[in-house]
């Protein structure tokens, strides 16, 4: 910290602070003349105090790169150079990227996890006695929470914003199993049975997240529980379209796999962003599904499969598509982190407050 405050103090030599994992070579086009900065491994630019015109320079051109696979330390992979906040109209398409992946040891040697970058856990739920528990079956139970109605999307292959159905959850889920292109997101199984939610607890979840999100108490308040569930189609797949939110989602893949397309808050501007019609508090693009547009940014993309753990920061664009040949289930814990609803994207959180009354309210539409 000593050292990056004396950098930011040094305007020879701007100074970027980027998370362990990733390193970012950035060139500063509105210095004059344009030069190169110094950039290190460490903890978020925020954390250290850096002004968030130092930490995301606007415009300017980056290199990134990746460890190597071997994991040798300073073998790095660099990429081509791109332009960041240019003109993604013209320019060519690039490859996703990849996100930070832990394995179970890893992440369980961590004080906290990083909270502003997306990560993954791989089999982070094997073995536990959640994943034995929560399966379609228990959620199909009848007489009990299969018999709860609930909202859910007729054809999620469609560019959809309100569910459009309701009926029986395990007439829905049934449906689904059989082929169907319906799609599950509802939260009254866990509003209906507030108890289950003590299941996580054998987690380590509050450990590395903050313990008192992940309560019973809390559920309806600072923390959401809805199941997701779909099956992917060969061509038109069923699917989330990209969207951001004012919450933070811890993601548990219960069951098949899912396609996740990730793109950080500072490029918002780029995807043409709209606030929810619908009344509930977040952000959709307006961009179409395929646009060319999408696929010139610097997104990130990974596949969630039965046992891994995924998290999503507040604010981050995210896109689902569901695999093909198979169901997925899912819950996402939705918990509202105050900090990084107002430091992550101020504009949004000011802009999100009126639709944050109506769902505080019951107001909204869905």
């Amino acid at each position: 910290p000593a050292a990056a405050a004396a950098a930011e103090d040094d305007l020879q030599e701007p100074l970027i602070v980027l998370p362990q994992g990733a390193c970012r070579v950035v060139y500063l086009l509105h210095l004059s003349p344009p030069r190169a900065a110094r950039c290190v491994l460490g903890p978020s630019p925020r954390l250290l105090g850096l002004s968030p015109a130092r930490a995301v320079p606007v415009p300017c051109i980056v290199r990134l790169a990746h460890p190597m696979a071997s994991g040798r330390d300073g073998e790095m992979v660099l990429e081509t150079w791109h332009e960041c906040h240019g003109d993604v109209v013209h320019g060519a398409e690039r490859d996703p990227l990849s996100i930070r992946e832990f394995n179970v040891e890893e992440f369980a040697s961590l004080r906290t996890a990083p909270l502003d970058i997306p990560w993954i856990v791989r089999g982070y739920l094997n073995g536990t006695r959640l994943q034995g528990k929560w399966t379609t079956e228990w959620l199909s139970q009848s007489p009990g929470r299969g018999d709860a109605y609930v909202d859910f999307f007729s054809d999620a292959r469609n560019e959809l914003i309100v569910p459009d159905g309701r009926g029986p959850l395990r007439q829905v889920l049934a449906n689904i199993a059989a082929g169907g292109p319906e799609k599950l997101g509802t939260e009254m199984v866990f509003r209906r049975d507030p108890g289950a939610v003590s299941d996580l607890s054998e987690l380590s979840l509050g450990d590395k997240l903050g313990a008192h999100y992940f309560s019973p108490a809390m559920l309806g308040t600072i923390l959401t529980m809805p199941i997701f569930a779909a099956r992917g189609f060969e061509t038109q797949t069923a699917r989330t379209d990209l969207h951001c939110e004012p919450i933070a989602n811890a993601v548990l893949m219960l069951e098949g796999e899912k396609t996740w397309t990730l793109l950080a808050p500072e490029y918002s501007h780029l995807v043409s962003p709209q606030v929810s019609p619908d009344g509930r508090a977040y952000y959709y693009t307006r961009l179409a599904h395929a646009s060319p547009i999408f696929k010139r940014l610097p997104r990130q993309e990974v596949v969630t499969r039965q046992g891994d753990l995924l998290f999503v920061p507040t604010w981050t664009w995210h896109r689902v598509d569901y695999s093909p040949g198979s169901m997925a289930v899912a819950v996402s814990l939705f918990h509202f982190r105050p900090v990084d609803f107002w430091v992550n994207h101020p504009l949004y959180a000011v802009m999100i407050i009126p639709n944050l009354v109506k769902e505080l309210f019951g107001m909204k539409q869905q």
